[in-house]
C-alpha cells in the first residue's frame, strides 16, 4: 500500500447505559491529542444517545483505532457503516477530531439507514451545518 493512501472508517453507536454523558468531552480531548499524533482526521457527531464518527488516515494507526473504539465500554451497539483500504483524499483534512452535537435525532437515524458511502456523503453533507469547530 502506498503512503499516500488512506484508510477509511464510519461507524455508529450508541452511549452504554449508566454511563454520564459528560464521558464524550474527554473522548474528544484525547482524541484530538492521539489523532493529531497518528495522522487522523475525522468527525465525530453526537445527539446525546447515538454517536457517528468517521475517521481517516495511515492504515496502521486506523486499524488500531477501530480496535480500541470496538472494545470501548463507554459504548454499545457499535455498528461498523463503511471501511475503505484505498481512499486517494481525505474528507475531513482541517480537523483532527471535530465534534458536533445535533438536538434532532432523526440526524443520526437517517444516516443509519443509509449504506456506508451514501450514509459518509450526508454526513459530509451536514457537516457546514454543524458546530464543528
Amino acid at each position: 500500500m502506498s503512503n499516500n493512501l488512506l484508510e477509511c472508517f464510519l461507524y455508529q453507536s450508541k452511549l452504554a447505559p449508566g454511563v454520564d454523558v459528560t464521558c464524550v468531552a474527554q473522548i474528544v480531548k484525547a482524541a484530538r491529542i492521539f489523532n493529531n499524533s497518528a495522522q487522523i482526521t475525522g468527525v465525530l457527531v453526537f445527539d446525546g444517545e447515538c454517536f457517528c464518527q468517521y475517521i481517516e488516515g495511515p492504515s496502521h494507526p486506523i486499524q488500531a483505532l477501530i480496535t480500541s473504539l470496538g472494545r470501548d465500554p463507554r459504548h454499545v451497539q457499535f455498528t461498523p457503516m463503511l471501511h475503505r483500504e484505498r481512499e486517494t483524499r481525505r474528507r475531513f483534512d482541517r480537523w483532527t477530531m471535530a465534534y458536533a452535537v445535533v438536538d434532532d435525532v432523526e440526524v443520526l437515524s437517517d444516516l443509519a439507514t443509509l449504506p456506508g458511502g451514501p450514509a459518509l456523503d450526508l454526513l459530509q453533507e451536514l457537516i457546514p451545518q454543524l458546530d464543528a469547530g
